[in-house]
């Protein structure tokens, strides 16, 4: 007799799931060839020694509910780079967040889920108050106007706005002076713009956690203020994943936005081709490369959505003096080691170790200035220069567009 014990239901459930999606994503095409190991930054990371091939043939294998167990699904960043190099089109990110799913809610790691469920019950992620986020962009509104010499008024709730804007919740939490850069855009730009009082939050972490009825009720509420607000765009300030949430959430649950999705950098690229600013690059000195976040530049090509790749270069050329270029880089690019939920999972070893690769990349190109188009992408930039005690330090592309434009006296 066999000593094996038998698959619990929730097991049972687990590995039929993810075999299913696993032939759903194309696991049957499977070739074993290692391209899928060669982009991923954490193939060699523990003594798990799991990689996206092997992973594949533990579902393949009958043994898929092994996976929900394994802290490598969380180490991975979801950067999409092992289903770029995949010859035959597997989606290996479908399945880390698959596997994912399958773990109970209370023990997804670090404070991945309890983020998500923030977002849901007070609207954003650093439970700010709606008082608390509005005194904020006052009070940034009031600093503004002393390097402007003159009155500034946010638009909060403006009906008819060409643009509503989102923000990650991380710019009135910690770096509240940063929105003093996108509001000097916004209207050295000379567009309508608006800011909800609620519903404003730019990021979506439910989507780290598969957490399809979050995910899809945050979206939901999102495209109710903003066709409440009869905004025309949705435009996604510089968070990469945010951007890439709300537009796969949209086309995975069916929501039909009765507006258009933009993220923020495509949109520096269209005003500076319009001549909307006079830029003077020799405000900001030094070298300057560009890290691509993973979800803006090669999710988004996967899936058919508008990368910032190609505007992020534009926009580079024309805001500073020296730009280098990172190797590889736009859809080869190497995570910033933060994202997919790892800056806020709790494997700080684990980030630091596959972060290497990054921290290669940028030393290489010898530039003072990683610029950072994307949140998370600023944290996980600037915590592998603390840890490996480099000199180079992340920016925004806000800080450097806001720094360039010249204003009219």
């Amino acid at each position: 007799m066999s000593s094996k014990k038998p698959l619990t239901p929730e097991q049972h459930h687990a590995r039929e799931t993810l075999r299913r999606l696993v032939y759903e994503a194309g696991g049957d095409r499977c070739l074993s060839c290692g391209a899928c190991v060669d982009g991923c930054p954490i193939a060699d990371w523990n003594d798990e020694r799991l990689d996206p091939r092997r992973l594949v043939r533990l579902v393949q294998n009958g043994v898929g509910e092994t996976v929900a167990d394994q802290d490598w699904i969380w180490h991975c960043t979801n950067c999409g780079r092992c289903s770029w190099n995949c010859p035959v089109g597997i989606d290996l990110s479908m399945i880390i967040a698959t596997a994912r799913g399958l773990v109970p809610r209370g023990d997804s790691p670090g404070n991945i889920q309890r983020t998500a469920d923030l977002h849901r019950a007070v609207h954003n992620n650093m439970q700010i108050s709606p008082e608390d986020w509005i005194d904020t962009v006052e009070w940034m509104a009031e600093e503004l106007e002393g390097e402007l010499g003159e009155k500034v008024e946010i638009p909060f709730d403006k009906q008819d706005a060409e643009l509503v804007v989102t923000i990650n919740s991380k710019l009135p939490q910690y770096y509240p002076m940063d929105l003093q850069d996108v509001f000097k855009i916004f209207r050295a730009a000379g567009v309508s713009w608006s800011l909800p009082r609620d519903w404003w939050e730019g990021t979506n972490y439910a989507m780290f956690t598969n957490d399809l009825d979050t995910w899809e009720y945050t979206l939901r509420q999102q495209v109710q203020k903003v066709e409440q607000l009869r905004g025309k765009v949705l435009a996604y300030t510089e968070c990469g994943h945010g951007y890439f949430a709300t537009l796969s959430g949209y086309e995975r649950f069916g929501i039909e936005p009765g507006f258009e999705v933009i993220h923020v950098v495509n949109l520096y690229a269209k005003w500076i081709r319009e001549g909307r600013f006079k830029l003077d690059p020799s405000r900001n000195p030094g070298s300057y490369t560009l890290h691509d976040p993973c979800n803006a530049v090669r999710k988004a090509a996967m899936a058919g959505y508008p990368s910032i790749a190609h505007d992020a270069r534009y926009v580079m050329e024309h805001v500073v003096q020296s730009y280098v270029e990172m190797t590889p880089n736009r859809e080869q690019n190497y995570c910033c080691s933060g994202g997919g939920g790892a800056l806020l999972a709790g494997f700080k070893h684990a980030r630091n170790h596959y972060g290497r690769s990054k921290v290669d990349q940028v030393d290489r190109c010898e530039a003072q200035f990683v610029c950072t188009p994307c949140v998370n992408c600023f944290d996980g930039i600037g915590n592998l220069a603390s840890e490996y005690d480099r000199p180079w330090r992340p920016i925004h592309m806000w800080k450097l567009l806001a720094r360039a434009i010249v204003l009219d006296e």
